[in-house]
Order: structure tokens, then C-alpha cells, then sequence
């Protein structure tokens, strides 16, 4: 039980304050009892209500907070997500128990650009293949292409989106834009606006940068990949469920796409085939874990916690 009524705050993620310890700082200050994952890895569904069972906060990683979880955890009352992404949180079953629910939007944006464009970067320049060649022992040159020579396909225009197209002006690209809630004059200049089936037939990458349900299943299955320009590239630092990996792994190896560099998958830690293929550049889910970002979004998440503590003694 927490000790004279101090509310519980504990610490879900699997890295916290190795950069910056002001965020275990400023709730400590705050007279909150601090618990936190010491486990090196990501909770388990199965030890989660053992684990959070005298919580009032959570500073949340992408571990489920399903119905089930949350009917377990009684005593909960703020999810405070380190990141943007609500997946892993069942917003509705959240909302019914009056859960107070916030997240890290501003401050994934700038590393997450940043990935993307080295991703395409590297897909552009073969490093993938070349890294696969060097440990075989091989020492062969392949043709690379220049950024402006491509058609870049970014699906979803929201602030990572954005952030993309900006950061690729310098290279000089032509752009296409696929989001069904924008209009051209949405557009910056230069961009140009496509539904995804005509944006997937004419761009030499695609790039995913959009959220939706994953009740929806993938954006992108066999269909989708049949339609896509033969020898193009596909980079998803978005969602794993947007891509039916199966049928990616089917276009990659049949030769219809040249390649893939993928940051998010179905299932986390990736083992599938997937990760073996040397065309494949994989990351484990790191697009907002640089050194400033990720101290930033630690801070943002444990402020959170405290104005919410705050409103909640004020009754707000």
C-alpha cells in the first residue's frame, strides 16, 4: 500500500532519466512514492495488474492497457503515455472509468522526421545491400539514386508528415500527398495531393505517417502492393498493423518492391522473416529515441502526471 496516502506514480517505461534526470526529479519533489520497471524490458500483459495494482499514474510505454487491464487496476487514474501513439491504450474502456489519458505529440516530431529521411537516404543508396555484401565478404558496387531523381509518396499529412516534406525540400523531390482530410490549398508549395491508389502507381517511395484503428486491419496488403511502381520503396515509422507484413514479405522477395526500411512491426520485439531479408533496413522501434527528444518527452510526460495531480487536488 502506498505509504501515508502518498498516490503511487509508477514508471512503465523500460528506459527513464538516462539522459536527463530531471523528470524523477520534479515527481519526487512532488511527494509522490516513485515505483519503476527495473525488469529491463517491457511489461507483460500477464504481470501488469500485479505490477500497477496501487497506481494512481502511470508514465506508460506501448505495454496493453486493454478493458480487461484496466477493470484489474482499480486504483488508476492518469495514463501518461511517453510518446503519441494510444494503440496500446483502450481509449473508450479509459474514458468510461473517467481515466485521464495525455500524451507527447510535439516532441516526437523532429526525430521521427529525422529517421525518415535517413531511412530514405539509406534505401536510396543501397546500405542495406551493401552491409549485407560487406559481411559476406563481398566488395560490389551498387548504382545509388539521388533523392530528387524520386517521386516520394508521403501517406498521412499530419506534423510528421509535415516535418518530412520540409526536411526533404533541400534534396529536391517531387512530393505527392495522400490524406483524405485535406484539400490542395492544404498543401505546401510544390506538394501534390493523391488518393493513395493513384499516390501507391506513381511514387518511386512510400512513406506511411498516418494513425487509424486497428480494428481497420493494414493499409497496405497484396492489393495495395500489386498497384505499387515495380522497384519501389516502402518506410513505415508508424504503425506495424498498417502493413500487412506477409504480403510485403511476398512483394520484397518477388522482386515487385526493392526494398523496405521498416521502424514498427506487427509484433514487437520483430523476429519475423522480415528482419532477415538484406534488402530490409530494421530498427527496434526507435524513431523518437535520440538524446534530446527522449529526455523532452520524458519531461513532458512526468509534467502530466504532476498538473494532473494538481487539478485532481483541486478538484478539477
Amino acid at each position: 500500500m502506498a505509504r501515508l496516502n502518498r498516490p503511487v506514480v509508477y514508471v512503465a517505461l523500460q528506459e527513464f532519466c538516462e539522459v536527463d534526470d530531471r523528470p524523477r526529479c520534479a515527481l519526487l519533489g512532488a511527494g509522490v512514492e516513485l515505483r519503476e520497471n527495473t525488469l529491463g524490458r517491457r511489461l507483460r500483459r500477464e504481470e501488469m495488474i500485479d505490477v500497477l495494482q496501487d497506481a494512481r499514474a502511470v508514465l506508460a510505454g506501448v505495454e496493453p492497457y486493454d478493458a480487461q487491464v484496466l477493470i484489474g487496476l482499480p486504483h488508476l487514474q492518469c495514463i501518461s503515455r511517453c510518446g503519441v501513439g494510444t494503440d496500446s491504450i483502450d481509449l473508450e474502456a479509459a474514458r468510461q472509468r473517467g481515466l485521464a489519458v495525455y500524451t507527447t505529440p510535439d516532441e516526437v516530431v523532429a526525430p521521427t522526421a529525422q529517421l525518415t529521411v535517413a531511412m530514405m537516404l539509406a534505401l536510396a543508396r543501397n546500405i542495406p545491400l551493401h552491409l549485407a555484401d560487406a559481411r559476406q565478404g563481398l566488395w560490389k558496387k551498387r548504382l545509388g539514386i539521388l533523392l530528387s531523381e524520386w517521386t516520394i509518396g508521403l501517406v498521412g499529412f499530419g506534423r510528421i508528415g509535415r516535418a518530412v516534406e520540409q526536411s526533404l525540400r533541400s534534396f529536391g523531390p517531387r512530393v505527392l500527398v495522400a490524406d483524405p482530410a485535406l484539400t490542395p490549398a492544404d498543401l505546401p508549395t510544390g506538394a501534390e495531393l493523391r488518393a493513395l491508389d493513384r499516390l501507391l502507381t506513381e511514387a518511386d517511395l512510400v512513406s506511411l505517417h498516418l494513425s487509424r484503428p486497428k480494428a481497420d486491419g493494414p493499409l497496405l496488403g497484396p492489393q495495395e502492393f500489386a498497384c505499387m511502381k515495380p522497384g519501389s520503396y516502402l518506410v513505415n515509422t508508424a504503425r506495424g498493423f498498417l502493413v500487412d507484413e506477409r504480403a510485403l514479405y511476398e512483394a520484397l522477395t518477388s522482386g515487385r518492391l526493392a526494398g523496405a526500411a521498416l521502424d514498427v512491426f506487427e509484433q514487437e520485439p520483430a523476429t519475423g522473416p522480415l528482419t532477415r531479408l538484406p534488402q530490409v533496413l530494421c530498427t527496434p522501434h526507435v524513431a523518437s529515441f535520440a538524446r534530446a527528444s527522449r529526455a523532452a518527452m520524458e519531461l513532458r510526460c512526468a509534467q502530466n502526471v504532476l498538473e494532473w495531480l494538481v487539478r485532481s487536488r483541486n478538484g478539477r
